[in-house]
């Protein structure tokens, strides 16, 4: 079993690292927020694009993106590293010859594993590798985060079944998540492959959930996502797709529903017509560039406390409702996640006594708030960002 991301395993050069002047930036140090007022990353939502060339930089940094992960096989490290620090953005890479050099670089948010240790049956070989190489790192820079990205298609078939192979593979998730700091996953529901018990539902935008909720219940550690943007498996995989704008709308907002710390872009194309860096299309492209907009202007308050207590909303069968809270700001996430209109339906919500209105975050429209109700509706796929000021 494989997915997209271990087709695009990455061969780094070894190369030394020349000092570099460090950036403002948040503290990557940080685990979840865990008092009321504090924020994960100092209030920076990482959006970031996954193994891309160093001439497109200036091009994603227009599309909205702070965060470039993984220098790409064949391209030189230190040059890529050095790009991205000109370009203002973020990095999570693996470490270069010589990682006490980057000790202090606040502008490289974690150290990474190679990518998808769970992939192609792989695990059993190289668990005790990440194992060794966590210790090396953390011996060099204690501080340092470690990020690990799974195979969101085998980490939920392996974690899900009886059999004892699978009971065997799965026991070494827990030493990988050990491994590492800060967890991610990829699955794709519309363009990338799928296990068995996943394919039947291809399109349904709430596998993204399924490897979420089992890490959640594997660790605390933050979590992020992949989202897909391009038709990943052009001709590999029957029945893949690239997402329309509305479902890669959907699955941003619904994988921010769902806790994620951050969200990855994959919008290589590794199909039998060949490799593409970057095969979003341009309907995605202005889709990806205008919830990047949305998501910066209120990065704060999605770093803030997920789901906390005494807010609630009833809602309609399909649309899933998340929380976040700083101070007297409360926001409330609407995402349907089923391919159907939902009428304006009636919305009872617990938490905001008191409030007459919240603001739609993505058009500035007003939404009247009476009696713990609001009135919405919502298209297919539809998302509703709203914002409350608590009295």
């Amino acid at each position: 079993m494989f997915s997209a991301n271990s087709l695009l395993l990455l061969a780094f050069s070894v190369t030394t690292l020349p000092s570099c002047t460090n950036v403002a930036s948040p503290d990557a140090n940080q685990t979840q927020a865990t008092g009321r007022n504090e924020l994960f990353l100092n209030g920076v939502f990482p959006i970031g694009v996954f193994s891309q060339p160093e001439q497109s930089f200036a091009k994603w940094k227009s599309r909205g993106i702070n965060t470039i992960l993984e220098t790409p096989q064949g391209h030189d490290p230190v040059s890529w590293d050095r790009a991205a620090q000109a370009t203002g953005l973020f990095v999570i890479r693996r470490p270069m010859q010589t990682p006490r050099l980057d000790i202090g670089r606040k502008d490289l948010l974690a150290w990474s594993h190679w990518d998808e240790p769970d992939a192609a049956g792989r695990i059993v070989e190289w668990t005790p590798m990440f194992e060794k190489t966590a210790a090396e790192w953390r011996a060099i820079d204690p501080n340092r985060k470690i990020f690990i990205n799974f195979a969101g298609p085998d980490l939920s078939w392996f974690t899900t079944r009886n059999d004892a192979y699978s009971k065997n593979y799965a026991s070494h998730y827990p030493r990988l998540i050990a491994s590492a700091d800060w967890m991610a996953n990829d699955l794709y529901p519309f363009g990338g492959w799928l296990n068995q018990s996943h394919a039947p539902r291809r399109g349904d935008i709430t596998l993204l959930g399924e490897p979420i909720k089992i890490l959640k219940g594997l660790t605390s550690k933050p979590q992020f996502a992949f989202i897909e943007a391009s038709e990943i498996e052009r001709g590999n995989v029957a029945g893949a797709r690239c997402p329309t704008a509305a479902e890669f709308r959907a699955e941003i907002w619904y994988a921010i529903t769902q806790g994620v710390r951050g969200l990855f872009y994959f919008p290589a194309v590794v199909g039998k017509s060949g490799f593409q860096f970057d095969g979003a299309p341009a309907a995605i492209v202005s889709e990806m560039t205008k919830q990047n907009a949305v998501i910066s202007k209120i990065a704060p308050l999605l770093q803030a406390e997920v789901d906390p207590a005494g807010f609630r909303a009833a809602t309609p069968a399909g649309v899933i409702a998340g929380w976040r809270k700083r101070g007297k700001e409360v926001l409330l996430i609407l995402v349907n996640t089923r391919n159907q209109t939902i009428a304006e339906t009636e919305i009872v919500l617990g938490g905001l006594e008191g409030v007459s209105t919240g603001i739609s975050v993505t058009d500035g429209s007003v939404v009247p708030l009476s009696g713990g109700k609001i009135r919405v509706p919502f298209e297919s796929l539809g998302v509703r960002v709203l914002q409350f000021q608590l009295k």
